[in-house]
């Protein structure tokens, strides 16, 4: 069907309404949220101000400056918002990643020594701050050498050190290698004594004082000597055995001791046979002086080697050795004065001479010399118990309680006086600044080598506690410093109001359309409503 007026016309009659009411509702809407911003200067006609001009907001902008600013400063930015926003889990979270990331990152720089580190500009300032610590170390040093609580430390130090020192076994100071060393020294001392001319003197005065006192006072050998001396001489007269018998088989084979021996036998042979009587005749027809001296000289010849061998033979020793010793130990144990009687000065004399030297060539003897170095050195490893006996024990066989306490008395005042000394002053000073010159000129390198893992952790966990309860402590006094108020006031305020206005128009533009919808929907209805009253009517 062809479009005409008149069929359009009902439609039209019905539709206006509506629609016009819709259009009018969607653009007083639009223009109202338009007039909210807009003018944003007041206008004038004839010096007359239009009125909405500027608009709402422009015109307003003062309290709507003081109602934010009072809505954030009093009800949203509060110091009890602001605390509460600081204990959440998730800002101590974010705290502690912030320190960690700074830290680690100054952890893990490579620094130089400390100089290098300091900025220039600051250098001066540095050198200052060297010097007042230095000097200050050293001070602190020196007060604390001269200090009561020094004293009472050294002196405890001193003690513990001391009985610590005396409850240590020889052994560890003196070792058995260096015992030997020191024996072998005494040994080679005791020869050097012992082959010197005064321990010669020194035994003649010690002969003739004994001789003299024993011969006065009716004494042997035996009580005047000592006993290992007594036992050294026999000893050595035994040890003399084998030369005496030796020297024995030598002289039998000399011929003048020979021929007195022969010449002995015959007179021995003689004598017998005169003894005989009657039949001494008949026997010296064939026993004559010849064949004696004949057949004994024969038979000593014939039988020379043999008797060597008898008198070298071990048991033949032993007897010999048996019998000197009993003869000597006879003899030690005889009076001097029998031995010798009266009128004998002279030879008295010559006997303690004579004993003198023979005392002073045993003395001299190495066998002496060793016997006597053995026994003492067996008598001290036996005392000492082979190195294991306390060194405090040691010394006191050697100077007793009141030696080792002076001795601990007199380390005490020499460690006091060499501290209190001006010249240990200037070396721990010079000490204390070579120290803090080496630290200064050392390497810093990364500090996360010094500090672990663990312990990283638990500084940055300190850290983020300290902040914390740094800024739970401090920023309600901040905030109220601040002034937050007055702070947002001033700021939209001084907004431009362009920037303000597409600021909120950015935030409700969503509404706004809702808005210019509903009016348009709502006059709309109205329109229906104002045709359906018509209708009526």
């Amino acid at each position: 069907m062809p479009f005409s007026p008149a069929s359009v016309s009902p439609f039209l009659q019905y539709a206006a309404p509506p629609l016009l009411g819709a259009f009018i509702g969607y653009l007083t809407n639009k223009v109202a949220i338009k007039m909210l911003f807009r003018p944003l200067t007041a206008k004038y006609v004839f010096g007359i101000r239009v009125p909405m001009t500027p608009g709402v907001i422009p015109s307003k902008r003062a309290d709507l400056a003081v109602n934010i600013g009072e809505m954030v400063g009093s009800h949203l930015l509060t110091s009890k918002e602001i605390s509460g926003a600081l204990e959440k889990e998730s800002f101590q979270k974010t705290l502690y990643s912030l320190i960690e990331s700074r830290g680690e990152v100054l952890l893990q720089k490579d620094l130089g020594p400390i100089a290098e580190v300091v900025p220039k500009k600051y250098s001066s300032y540095y050198d200052v701050a060297v010097q007042a610590i230095l000097h200050q170390a050293q001070q602190s040093v020196q007060s604390f050498i001269t200090s009561d609580s020094f004293e009472i430390i050294l002196e405890k130090s001193i003690d513990e050190q001391f009985e610590r020192f005396l409850a240590t076994d020889l052994q560890v100071f003196f070792p058995g290698q260096d015992r030997e060393t020191a024996y072998k020294f005494l040994e080679s001392s005791l020869g050097r004594m012992l082959a010197s001319p005064a321990m010669e003197e020194w035994v003649d005065t010690f002969v003739q004082q004994k001789v003299y006192g024993a011969l006065s006072q009716e004494k042997s050998l035996a009580q005047i000597l000592p006993e290992s001396m007594q036992e050294l001489l026999v000893q050595s007269i035994e040890n003399q055995t084998p030369v005496l018998l030796e020297k024995l088989a030598s002289i039998l084979a000399e011929p003048d001791i020979r021929d007195r021996i022969v010449v002995g036998v015959r007179m021995g042979v003689e004598s017998f046979v005169e003894g005989l009587g009657p039949m001494a005749a008949m026997v010296s027809g064939f026993l004559t002086p010849e064949v004696v001296e004949g057949k004994v000289r024969d038979y000593l010849i014939e039988k020379e080697d043999d008797i060597v061998a008898a008198l070298q033979n071990e048991d033949v020793q032993n007897r010999v050795a048996s019998a000197l010793r009993e003869r000597s130990s006879l003899l030690l144990d005889t009076p001097l004065v029998k031995m010798l009687g009266s009128g004998h000065e002279e030879s008295i004399s010559a006997l303690c001479k004579e004993v003198s030297r023979q005392l002073a060539a045993l003395l001299q003897e190495p066998e002496t010399t060793t016997a006597f170095s053995s026994m003492i050195r067996d008598n001290i490893e036996t005392h000492i118990d082979g190195g294991k006996l306390p060194l405090g024990e040691v010394l006191f066989d050697f100077i007793g309680d009141e030696g080792i306490e002076r001795g601990k008395t007199w380390i005490k005042n020499e460690i006091r006086a060499l501290f209190a000394a001006e010249k240990t002053r200037k070396t721990m000073d010079s000490m204390v600044e070579n120290l803090f010159q080496s630290l200064l000129t050392k390497r810093i390198g990364k500090i996360s080598r010094l500090l672990p893992a663990g312990v990283r952790e638990g500084i940055y966990g300190s850290i983020r506690k300290i902040s914390s309860r740094m800024l739970e402590a401090e920023v309600p006094g901040l905030v109220d410093s601040l002034n937050i108020q007055k702070i947002v006031k001033d700021k939209v305020d001084t907004l431009d109001l362009m920037r303000l206005e597409r600021l909120l128009l950015s935030i409700m533009e969503e509404q706004f359309k809702y808005i210019n919808l509903f009016g348009g929907l709502l006059g709309f209805l109205i329109g229906c409503l104002n045709l359906v009253f018509l209708n009526f009517m």
